[in-house]
């Protein structure tokens, strides 16, 4: 019986370099996919008809608090009103604004909802 003996082959620094770049772009890209899939399920969770629904619910509260805070202004008062609220702390702001949203933003007791 013939032994050949096995002999090891040397990778140069450029072929391990190459193969750690080539794991790494497969591992990029199988994160790519995997974010485009809890993306897509985002998505699908934001048409459900019940986020709409919550949605379209805060757009009238909204709608309600600005109109019953400044009936005079437009969208470039309110614009200009968030532009200049930036330069203040977001957690004030946001406890303000929920406070203002229930005091305002309710609709009218004993009237039924419209059928969204």
């Amino acid at each position: 019986m013939e032994e050949s003996k096995k002999t090891r082959v040397r990778r140069t620094a450029e072929q391990r370099l190459a193969d750690l770049e080539k794991k790494h772009a497969e591992i990029v890209e199988r994160q790519r996919a995997a974010i485009a899939k809890i993306e897509e399920a985002k998505k699908r969770l934001m048409q459900k008809p019940s986020v709409r629904k919550d949605q379209a619910e805060q757009g009238k509260r909204f709608a309600r608090a600005a109109y019953a805070l400044a009936p005079e202004w437009d969208y470039r008062h309110f614009i200009a009103a968030v532009e200049l609220a930036l330069a203040e702390d977001t957690e004030t702001l946001q406890n303000r604004g929920e406070k203002l949203l229930e005091e305002h933003g309710k609709g009218k007791r004993g009237r039924r909802p419209s059928k969204v």
